[in-house]
C-alpha cells in the first residue's frame, strides 16, 4: 500500500488544464503516492478519455453518477482512500515536485501534526502572478481561522485516521466554507501547520468558483462565524453579529459612517476580551489580530468615510500598532478640517 493518496476531483475541467494537474502529481520525486480522480461531470466522455490515456496504475479513476457537487465528492474521495495520508489536489493547479515528498517528511516528524498547507504560487489568465505565505504556526492558524482560511485547502495533507476515528468530513452544505470548517475539525484533535515553502501554483481563471459564486460565498462565511462564535460561547447581539460579518471580518467593504465603526470597534473588543478569559483561541495572538483589524477598519473608514480614528485607537484596550497610511489620512482628513 502506498503511503500518500492525492484526491483531485474534476468538473468540467478544461483538458489542458487537467493533463497539466495530473502530470505534476504523476512527477513527484521522492513520493509513495495513488492518485484518486473522481469525475463529478461524467456526461464529459473527454475527461475520461485524457485519465485513462496515461495508463498508470497509480491513477484510480471514479465516477459520480450525476453532479453531486464538490464536498460529497470530497467525502467520496476521502472514503476511497487507505493511506497513512491523504493530499488535496485542484483540477486546474500544478503541484511542485518536492511538494508530497516535503509534506509527508514533515508529518512523519511532526506527530502532534494532523493537517499541513504551504506557500504557494499564483498564476493564470487573471494576471496574478506572486507567492502568497500563509501563517506558519499552529497558534497562528488557530488564531485566523474566525477571519478568514488560514490554509490554502488545494495544498493540504493531513491524517486518514485523526479524520476517519473522529467522523470528520466536508460540510456539504457549503460550496466554498467546507475548506475551513474541516480545518477547524481536524484542529480539535491535533496541531495545524504550513510549510513556508511555496510548493503549489494556484491558478487563477474567470470560472473560479470565488468568482462566480460570491453571494452564496458571503451567506457561508456568515454560518462559519455563527457556528465558531457558538462552539466557543460567544453571544453577540444582532447588530454585534452584522458589524462582524459585514465589517469586521471583510475587507470587502466601505464604512461610511462612524458608528458602523465604533460597532466594529465594539465586536472587536468583545472578542479579544472574551478569548483572554477563556482562551478558546490562542493569545496574545488573537487580541493582537483583532488590534490589526481595528486598524485595518480604520483605514477603510477614513478612506471611504472621511473618519478619522485618532481617539477610538487611543480608547481601545486592544494591542493596535501604528499605521503609516491611516496615520496619513488621519493627518489629511485633520488638515481638511
Amino acid at each position: 500500500m502506498p503511503e500518500i493518496t492525492v484526491i483531485m476531483p474534476i468538473y468540467r475541467t478544461r483538458p489542458a488544464h487537467l493533463k497539466a494537474a495530473i502530470e505534476s502529481i504523476l512527477t513527484q520525486q521522492d513520493a509513495d503516492f495513488a492518485l484518486h480522480i473522481l469525475n463529478d461531470s461524467p456526461e464529459d466522455k473527454t475527461l475520461s478519455a485524457i485519465i485513462k490515456s496515461y495508463g498508470d496504475p497509480r491513477i484510480n479513476y471514479l465516477e459520480n453518477p450525476q453532479t453531486q457537487g464538490i464536498a460529497k465528492s470530497y467525502n467520496r474521495l476521502l472514503e476511497s482512500a487507505h493511506t497513512p495520508y491523504i493530499a488535496m489536489m485542484n483540477h486546474d493547479d500544478i503541484a511542485l515536485p518536492t511538494r508530497l515528498k516535503r509534506q509527508s517528511a514533515y508529518l512523519h516528524t511532526h506527530p502532534e501534526t494532523v493537517l499541513i498547507g504551504t506557500a504557494y504560487k499564483k498564476f493564470g489568465e487573471i494576471n496574478r502572478f506572486k507567492t502568497v505565505t500563509p501563517p506558519l504556526e499552529d497558534a497562528e492558524i488557530r488564531a485566523l481561522m474566525l477571519f478568514k482560511s488560514p490554509i490554502h485547502h488545494p495544498t493540504i495533507m493531513f491524517r486518514r485516521k485523526t479524520a476517519i476515528a473522529n467522523n470528520i468530513r466536508y460540510n456539504e452544505n457549503y460550496i466554498s466554507l467546507n475548506d475551513r470548517q474541516f480545518y477547524y475539525d481536524m484542529g480539535k484533535h491535533g496541531a495545524l501547520a504550513n510549510l513556508a515553502e511555496p510548493l503549489y501554483k494556484y491558478r487563477f481563471h474567470p470560472e473560479m468558483t470565488s468568482k462566480i459564486r460570491k453571494p452564496q460565498i458571503a451567506a457561508e462565511q456568515k454560518s462559519f462565524h455563527a457556528m465558531w462564535f457558538q462552539d466557543n460561547g460567544i453571544r453577540l447581539s444582532p447588530m454585534q453579529q452584522t458589524a462582524f460579518d459585514d465589517y469586521a471580518a471583510t475587507g470587502r467593504c466601505r464604512i461610511k459612517e462612524a458608528q458602523t465603526l465604533k460597532a466594529v470597534q465594539e465586536v472587536l473588543e468583545i472578542l479579544s476580551a472574551e478569548n483572554q478569559k477563556r482562551r478558546f483561541a490562542p493569545e496574545p495572538e488573537f487580541s493582537n489580530l483583532c488590534g490589526k483589524y481595528l486598524v485595518k477598519r480604520c483605514l477603510n473608514a477614513a478612506l471611504y468615510g472621511q473618519i478619522a480614528s485618532p481617539e477610538i485607537l487611543t480608547a481601545t484596550p486592544l494591542p493596535v500598532r501604528s499605521n503609516l497610511f491611516l496615520t496619513l489620512a488621519n493627518h489629511a482628513l485633520s488638515w481638511r478640517n
